[in-house]
C-alpha cells in the first residue's frame, strides 16, 4: 500500500512539474506578441487602398480622422508623407502605410512583402 502512495505521488509532481513548465511557455509565447498584432486598425488598411485607388484626399482624411489611433495633427502629417508618392507604381499604398508608421513612431501596420502589389 505504502509502494501505491509513493507512485500516485511522483506522479503528482510529475504532472504539476509539467504544467508548471507549460504556463512557462505559454507565457514566454505571449511575450512575443507585437503591439501590431494587438491593436492593429484595419481602417488603416482601407484608407491605404483608398488611396492608392485615387481617392479623394477629403475622403481619406474623413476615413483617417475616425480612427481611434491618429488625432488631427498625425492625420495630417500622414497626408503630406503620403501625397507626394501617389503617383508611385502601386498607388501610394506602401508609402501610405510607411507614413502611418512613422507618424505613430514604430511599424504598428505590415508593409506588403512585395511592393507594386495592393
Amino acid at each position: 500500500m505504502n509502494e501505491v502512495l509513493t507512485t500516485a505521488g511522483l506522479i503528482l509532481i510529475v504532472l504539476a512539474v509539467l504544467y508548471s513548465v507549460k504556463k512557462i511557455y505559454d507565457f514566454i509565447e505571449m511575450q512575443k506578441v507585437t503591439r501590431r498584432d494587438i491593436y492593429e486598425n484595419y481602417d488603416i488598411y482601407k484608407a491605404a487602398q483608398k488611396f492608392a485607388l485615387g481617392t479623394p484626399v477629403d475622403e481619406i482624411r474623413e476615413i483617417l480622422t475616425n480612427s481611434y489611433e491618429l488625432d488631427a495633427n498625425q492625420v495630417e502629417e500622414t497626408m503630406f508623407l503620403a501625397l507626394p508618392h501617389r503617383n508611385d507604381a502601386d498607388g501610394g499604398y506602401l508609402a501610405f502605410i510607411k507614413a502611418v508608421n512613422r507618424v505613430l513612431g514604430q511599424e504598428v501596420y505590415a508593409i506588403p512583402q512585395k511592393e507594386g502589389k495592393i
